[in-house]
């Protein structure tokens, strides 16, 4: 298991997207790489933000430690497998990572983040009157608990010859066609 620290000071940074460092950490502890973080060299927006995402991802981190994280960063790094503890910056590196171990200290959904006033004030990634923040993305919709919509094909319905309206003649069973 791999745990990564947003670092400040040699402490737990109170900010992860502005914490200068991240530190990874292994299960006894042990120091296993220590990087600068993209997301402030890149003076914080879109793509910087993804850089800082894609070095926990490519450092195959199980959890991250954070004292305040956005709710739009708590999302992201969520969707992409990686849990999110929660603590406080006056505890020990060695505290930090007993707490990361925590299931209790974990945050489970975008909305335990904090709302981001600056990118609403932008006008969202995706525009605005200001042009939004840059990434010029549009917001990707998630595919891991979203249903798939499910019609009807129109080679598949059929029409009563007798009355002339359509039958319900296909069946669903879960997401297949049933002929």
């Amino acid at each position: 298991m791999i745990i990564a620290i947003p670092m400040s000071r040699d402490r737990l940074a109170t900010h992860f997207t502005k914490a200068p460092d991240i530190a990874f950490y292994d299960d006894s502890q042990q120091l296993l790489a220590r990087y600068p973080n993209p997301a402030v060299a890149g003076n914080g927006g879109c793509s910087a933000k993804k850089a800082m995402l894609n070095l926990i991802t490519e450092q195959k981190a199980d959890i991250v430690v954070v004292q305040f994280i956005g709710e739009r960063m708590l999302g992201k790094l969520l969707d992409a497998g990686v849990s999110v503890s929660q603590a406080d910056n006056s505890l020990t590196i060695k505290e930090l990572l007993t707490t990361a171990k925590d299931l209790n200290s974990r945050l489970l959904d975008a909305s335990q983040g904090r709302k981001s006033i600056n990118h609403d004030k932008k006008g969202g990634c995706c525009g605005g009157s200001s042009g939004g923040c840059g990434c010029g993305g549009k917001k990707a919709a998630s595919s891991v608990l979203e249903p798939r919509l499910l019609h009807v094909p129109q080679h598949l319905s059929a029409v009563d010859s007798v009355k002339g309206q359509a039958s319900a003649s296909v069946q669903y069973a879960g997401f297949r066609v049933v002929k």
